[in-house]
């Protein structure tokens, strides 16, 4: 008899009957944890016979397709991506739920593991170290609403079935159905959200949304894609205080940080952005999307801790915003332009020279260059680095301006002043007024 799970146990007959049938597929890259999970899949009675097991995507892909396993049990982390690709061809093959199910094995006990999980609607999740316990425990919880579901969750189960198969209005009339036979009947209420959204009904589904969202304020589903729609529809306060009720229930999935950032910039709750820094600190390897989204978020922030005469807080959060830029201009120049309120250019220089600006953007020696002009007492190291970007093709009104400017202080002739002053004209006629005050500057100097 198994410590795990009496099949001799009266309460246990429905699972077993349930999972004789069942088909799995069990995706790992260790052969030890694959026999493990076989094991234990054979005590709530799946027949060994349908079980299948693989070490990679490829072979995965092809067993789906030809075994139509009921059931993935995976490692979220493979040699060649994740046990999470396969979700979107097991819903295409399986689309009736109630006998379908998805889980995941992950080396991370996090909460941001855990919004993965809900972010795909899988069943499970199943942290290693684990044990023939853990996993059963793990399954039966996945599986317990579908032993012996309601009338609600029958109609339910039939009208997402229909929806993965594109069949909208039998689809919607199924959920609409569905509405009657639960007392919260919030799923209801979101997946009519979600069919008018592809309808472009984008009013009928807030409506949906906010229905689901009074019947279930925490259904995790429903505040992502209410605060999604709210954002597109440009109604940035509700999308905002959608994201603050997830966030109290919910932790932040990394790839909703330049989504949140941006909120929190136009509702102005700078704050907030040192919350996505501490979920940004914890990541191993963010994305460069992410990177510079947060770096724009904290050169707002460091603007903003700057504007409440916090000078601390604003330079060590402008330092953090220039670390995680990427060399991006947009980034820099805000940045840069703080520091130069700040009277504290000379902080960005040092930043700038901590680096290898050969990994970045040519763009980003603009800024430099710019930076340079502001803090170096050296006009001819200045005048050095502008023409060596002009050589480069980098062209920028600014760099002619510092260019220009260092020679007027430096005495340069006054020709070779005339000629940048054409040249620069010639690159950027829309700034001619302004090198031509600068050519009129330097001949007053001069004189």
């Amino acid at each position: 008899m198994s410590n795990y799970f009496d099949p001799t146990a009266k309460e246990n007959m429905a699972t077993l009957e349930f999972f004789e049938t069942k088909i799995w597929l069990v995706v790992d890259p260790s052969s030890s944890t694959r026999s493990s999970v076989k094991k234990t899949l054979t005590q709530l009675g799946s027949k060994s016979s349908n079980i299948f097991d693989t070490d990679n995507l490829n072979e995965a892909r092809n067993i789906i397709a030809e075994r139509k396993p009921h059931f993935i049990i995976g490692n979220k982390t493979l040699s060649q991506g994740s046990t999470i690709e396969l979700f979107g061809a097991h819903m295409k093959i399986m689309p009736n739920r109630a006998d379908a199910g998805f889980f995941v094995i992950t080396e991370e006990n996090s909460l941001s593991e855990a919004a993965i999980a809900l972010d795909y609607d899988m069943d499970g999740l199943i942290s290693i170290p684990f044990t023939g316990q853990t996993i059963i425990n793990t399954i039966l919880a996945g599986v317990k609403h579908k032993l012996a579901p309601s009338l609600y969750l029958k109609r339910l189960y039939l009208a997402q079935e229909l929806l993965i198969k594109e069949d909208l209005d039998f689809a919607q009339a199924n959920f609409e159905e569905a509405l009657a036979l639960n007392q919260h009947p919030y799923e209801a209420y979101y997946y009519l959200a979600e069919i008018y959204k592809q309808r472009s009904l984008f009013n009928e589904a807030i409506s949906a949304y906010e229905q689901a969202f009074f019947h279930n304020p925490q259904h995790y589903k429903t505040l992502r894609d209410m605060s999604a729609l709210y954002y597109q529809m440009k109604d940035f306060k509700k999308a905002y205080e959608s994201n603050v009720q997830m966030a109290q229930s919910y932790p932040i999935l990394p790839e909703r940080i330049p989504e949140l950032v941006r909120l929190s910039i136009i509702n102005q709750k700078y704050a907030d952005i040192i919350n996505y820094l501490r979920v940004f600190d914890a990541l191993k390897s963010p994305s460069v999307d992410i990177q510079n989204s947060l770096a724009a978020g904290l050169a707002v922030l460091g603007k903003y801790f700057f504007s409440l005469g916090e000078t601390d807080n604003a330079i060590d959060t402008l330092k953090r915003a220039f670390h995680y830029s990427n060399g991006k201009y947009e980034v820099l120049r805000s940045i840069a332009r703080t520091f130069q309120e700040m009277n504290k250019s000379e902080i960005m220089l040092e930043a700038f020279e901590s680096i290898d600006l050969a990994q970045w953007p040519d763009n980003a020696e603009v800024i430099y260059f710019n930076t340079l002009h502001l803090v170096s007492s050296d006009h001819q190291s200045v005048i050095n680095y502008g023409e060596k970007l002009l050589k480069r093709k980098i062209m920028d009104p600014s760099i002619y301006r510092g260019i220009i400017e260092r020679g007027t202080k430096m005495k340069r002739k006054l020709g070779v002043i005339e000629g940048q002053v054409f040249e620069a004209i010639r690159h950027f006629p829309s700034h001619k007024e302004e090198f031509e005050a600068l050519l009129e500057e330097a001949k007053t100097a001069l004189v």
